[in-house]
């Protein structure tokens, strides 16, 4: 089905905010990438679900999109259609004594600020984490203080076929960034465990958090977050910094001068510069220690 078709099909389904040719780069945290073919961003899982089902049946391309960190999109786009997880899907509710209840499409700062309000502990690693929650099940995101899966309990969402299923935590093959939802599946909802706490302690855990990223993560130049997997047993910022390549450019990107994992998008960058930046850095670092690193930063767009 050619793209203007499926467009019109898509702009049937109730409940889907569809768009073309929109430019990716100002939907995603490094502020780089070209257009998407198509974009729709459903206010609802029903409607989630109908789109699903419709492009089950169309040979086309289809990508998950969040808050957009974690991402790397193409300088020539993506030519498919890219389903937008947004805060229509988001929102946090009380499920149990000990559970709570979070949208995919919420952010981890509105996740914080609810448990420092209401007093919920189990959560605050959370602190400093730049997506949303759908984003965060994917690449098991995680701080110094803990990963996505080790308090999750089960997701809910919609497969490639358009059908609603519920998935426990241990059919998730969870590891390092990683873990193995279906191919195509969108999460849609998620069941975290939680306990009680006093407020005032919970907020002062969440402030710890946000005080060591503010110090040892560059937080208001566009990036994608790390851009390399911690080799097992070590660090890829440390192995790049000892490599000499803080500061290293390339166009308009740049290694950050304060964390070796992190490249700055300085102003310009194209997803080209990245890419060149990325293999240089994985040369010098192949050289000096032996190590090779792998991309935790997702990749879009690219052939």
């Amino acid at each position: 089905m050619k793209t203007a078709d499926l467009s019109t099909e898509l702009e049937r389904i109730e409940g889907l905010r569809v768009r073309t040719d929109v430019p990716l780069g100002r939907l995603t945290t490094f502020k780089i990438g070209g257009p998407a073919a198509v974009l729709v961003t459903p206010e609802s899982v029903d409607a989630l679900r109908d789109a699903r089902r419709l492009l089950s049946g169309a040979e086309v391309p289809v990508t998950i999109l969040g808050n957009g960190s974690n991402l790397l999109v193409s300088d020539a786009g993506f030519d498919g259609v890219v389903i937008r997880i947004g805060s229509s899907l988001g929102g946090v509710e009380v499920a149990a004594p000990d559970r709570l209840r979070i949208g995919a499409g919420t952010l981890w700062s509105k996740v914080l600020r609810f448990v420092m309000k209401e007093g919920w502990t189990g959560l605050e690693f959370g602190a400093g984490i730049p997506g949303t929650l759908g984003g965060a099940i994917a690449t098991n995101a995680g701080t110094r203080g803990g990963a996505t899966a080790d308090r999750l309990i089960d997701v809910v969402g919609v497969d490639a076929g358009g059908e609603i299923q519920t998935l426990p935590v241990a059919d998730l093959g969870f590891r390092y960034r990683r873990c193995d939802l279906p191919a195509g599946f969108v999460v849609t909802g998620t069941l975290f465990s939680a306990e009680r706490d006093d407020p005032a302690r919970v907020e002062a855990t969440v402030r710890g958090y946000q005080a060591e990223r503010r110090r040892d993560q560059p937080e208001r130049e566009p990036s994608a977050g790390c851009i390399f997997q911690n080799p097992p047993g070590e660090s890829a910022g440390k192995l790049i910094d000892l490599a000499g390549l803080k500061g290293e450019t390339e166009g308009g990107a740049i290694v950050s001068p304060i964390h070796g994992n992190f490249i700055i998008n300085r102003g310009g960058a194209t997803a080209a510069d990245v890419l060149k930046l990325i293999e240089r850095v994985c040369e010098r670092v192949l050289a000096e220690h032996g190590v090779e690193l792998e991309l935790e930063v997702r990749k879009v767009g690219f052939d």
